[in-house]
């Protein structure tokens, strides 16, 4: 009796220390990308109004490379720096006033690229054209909802807001994806190996 007890005892030790691991594995991979997405924040290419930034490539790899809730926490986390004030946002700035002016709609709505993306790859799979889908999918809602804010933030009509905050981000959007989907082919069996999906 006594060395059943002892075998389910160590059986529970080995158990919770591989628990341990994973979650200390799953923390740094979200502080990685936590930090990716902040340097790819001041990767800036001036524009008036919204500049071109390597943000939307930041959620992209997030949102394809962590599990739906994992990846909602690092946006979060994200977005909550920037509203505190660090220095996060695009052009190292941050403040609520961040999300009151024309970039307001665009971070906000990292969570909806996440969400969508992650979800779409949670349930297809993490093929090339699935992966290629739920990015194509998610940045067009970003930029979407980026162009609505717009909208009310300059009170312009819809059409010049699609210009000012969508067609022009089309092609550097698509040419993100691009890079992220060998990036995500390499990388995910170690992320997604160490995580639950």
């Amino acid at each position: 009796m006594s060395k059943l007890r002892l075998s389910a005892d160590n059986l529970m030790r080995k158990r919770i220390d591989i628990m341990n691991k994973n979650r200390i594995q799953r923390i740094t991979i979200n502080g990685m990308l936590l930090a990716v997405m902040i340097v790819c924040s001041q990767l800036t290419i001036p524009i008036p109004i919204v500049p071109i930034t390597l943000q939307t490539f930041a959620v992209g790899l997030i949102a394809s490379l962590l599990p739906v809730w994992d990846g909602l926490e690092v946006i979060i986390a994200y977005l909550l720096l920037g509203t505190l004030g660090f220095p996060v946002f695009a052009n190292f700035s941050g403040g609520l006033a961040v999300f009151l002016g024309p970039t307001g709609g665009y971070l906000l709505s990292f969570l909806v690229y996440q969400l969508v993306t992650a979800g779409l790859l949670k349930k297809f799979g993490r093929q090339l054209p699935v992966l290629l889908a739920a990015n194509c999918l998610g940045a067009l809602l970003n930029l979407l909802i980026g162009s609505v804010w717009i909208i009310w933030v300059l009170k312009i009509s819809f059409i010049k807001a699609m210009l000012i905050g969508f067609v022009p981000f089309l092609l550097p959007g698509l040419l993100k994806i691009i890079v992220i989907l060998p990036i995500v082919k390499r990388l995910a069996p170690r992320t997604l190996g160490r995580q639950a999906v």
